[in-house]
């Protein structure tokens, strides 16, 4: 069984730092369901199931997102109604103060995922793996916390190539 809990947390893991890698929303999206369904299973594997409501309700909504984006419609109504299906779902799988965190995060990331603007889904997801980092440590999937270290570290790194401007070196004859 904790080859199995290892081997999901793995898959997750890879395609959690593939995620922002990518320069289209549509595949940030993917790959982020990608990592939601395998941790999703990691959780109910332990007996997360806070966890697992978040992110099967997560990979619903990045799938929704990810059409609506695509065909350029607005995910605020959408937006709203998943994160009345975070509160809901967070409330009915409560695990104490813990379930708070990733309930949050998913709120938040909600606003990110349905921005288009890979800017702003980045620099709020910082927020959201920090908090899932706690959740995945108190839950056990230390895969997770894994995860959730190289997501902000692909994040940073996406930062560097896609946001922030890089100087040309000017060449000179010396």
């Amino acid at each position: 069984m904790n080859i199995l809990i290892d081997l999901l947390g793995a898959l997750g893991i890879a395609a959690a730092v593939l995620a922002f890698q990518c320069k289209r929303h549509g595949r940030v999206l993917t790959y982020r369901t990608a990592n939601e369904i395998l941790f999703g299973i990691q959780f109910f594997l332990l007996g997360a199931y806070t966890g697992v409501a978040m992110n099967l309700v997560g990979s619903i909504r990045n799938t929704i997102f990810t059409v609506q984006v695509k065909k350029g419609k607005s995910t605020r109504l959408t937006g709203l109604l998943f994160c009345l299906f975070f509160l809901i779902f967070g409330l009915l799988t409560w695990e104490g103060p813990k379930s708070l965190l990733i309930i949050s995060a998913k709120i938040i990331s909600t606003l990110a995922f349905g921005n288009k603007n890979l800017l702003v889904v980045r620099l709020l997801i910082l927020v959201t793996s920090s908090a899932w980092m706690i959740y995945d440590f108190t839950v056990g999937s230390y895969a997770g916390v894994v995860c959730e270290m190289l997501t902000l570290a692909s994040i940073v790194i996406a930062l560097f190539r896609f946001h922030i401007p890089h100087k040309k070196r000017e060449k000179t004859d010396a």
